[in-house]
């Protein structure tokens, strides 16, 4: 099973561990100020095309680089700025950076193979979040973009649990996973963490974009949570904004069930099995990264990200190749 989607396939798929800040080596982004709107608007555009990925000015805006700024002004700076319109091309109402027009028939082809797999990642996140424990669920990676290679693409899940039922959840919503793999569909859910521990460590402008893409399926409230541990987000995307409108509700049935599961597995016997899972899962899955050489993989008892590949680093050199080539 694949733990994270092509590098270039979507906004990334990657987050650190730890509650210490760490800033990224590989973040010298920075060092290429952001002097102004279109500064940021060029330093928006050619990130998304590290993922061959047009955007519209909407998303420009949502997603505007290192400077805030309305819609209004972007879309100013979009119609009328010569510097802008010296590095980038439109199609509307998509942007994207001059020569690169063929991305727009890629854009389009990829959401439909997107709306495919938005079917199923309902469908199965339902069933997941009915799982005891779980808190929330939201899809990371390329579909939160719309930008899937082919229908085939893995759909991939970050859960919140309860405190001490991180490694009993994963287990239970496996069995989900085994059950889509049946019915030809291929859900992750490789980024597991509990609810006491949601601030990430690792804080750049690669994990910022994951947060910020995050699309909760169920959980709004824990949701909410999670975006104000990581604040500092608004440091890269400072217009950043949590969604707050289409997440789904559990009905009544769901979450009495639910309800019922936890009572059942919140005492000695539910300890019992988080830790015999936590013993058993923990050992092999570290040998498996070690065996692929990867370094993005984190397994703890409040943590299971299972991003063998950590992409995040090489992202960003090339973010910074391709400000230093434009900048030259």
């Amino acid at each position: 099973m694949s733990t994270e989607s092509s590098s270039r396939a979507g906004m990334p798929a990657q987050q650190g561990q730890a509650d210490r800040p760490v800033e990224s080596k590989a973040a010298s982004w920075s060092d290429f100020h952001i002097r102004d709107v279109a500064d940021a608007i060029l330093h928006t555009v050619i990130y998304a095309d590290l993922f061959d990925y047009p955007l519209t000015a909407k998303q420009i805006h949502r997603f505007l680089t290192g400077h805030a700024a309305p819609l209004a002004t972007v879309e100013e700076h979009l119609a009328s700025d010569s510097k802008l319109s010296a590095q980038l091309d439109s199609i509307p109402p998509f942007w994207f950076l001059s020569g690169r027009d063929h991305l727009v028939r890629l854009r389009q082809e990829r959401e439909a193979y997107a709306q495919v797999l938005w079917s199923a990642a309902w469908r199965y996140g339902h069933l997941v979040a009915t799982m005891p424990f779980v808190r929330l669920t939201a899809v990371t990676g390329s579909l939160t973009m719309n930008n899937a290679t082919s229908a085939q693409d893995d759909v991939d899940f970050l859960l919140v649990t309860q405190k001490g039922r991180v490694w009993l959840a994963r287990g239970l919503a496996i069995l989900v996973v085994r059950l889509a793999a049946r019915l030809g569909f291929e859900i992750c859910p490789n980024y597991v963490m509990a609810e006491q521990h949601l601030r990430i460590g690792e804080q750049n402008l690669f994990t910022a974009h994951e947060l910020a893409q995050l699309v909760p399926l169920y959980g709004l409230d824990t949701y909410l949570v999670l975006m104000e541990s990581n604040a500092w987000l608004n440091r890269y995307l400072p217009n950043f904004a949590p969604r707050r409108a289409g997440v789904g509700q559990m009905g009544r049935v769901a979450q009495f069930g639910q309800r019922l599961a936890e009572a059942t597995l919140g005492g000695r016997l539910g300890d019992a099995v988080e830790r015999w899972e936590r013993e058993r899962k923990i050992p092999r899955l570290r040998q498996v990264a070690a065996e692929r050489g990867g370094t993005g993989a984190i397994y703890t008892p409040d943590l299971c990200k299972g991003h063998a590949d950590d992409h995040g680093a090489a992202i960003q050199e090339w973010y910074v190749q391709q400000l230093a080539a434009r900048r030259a």
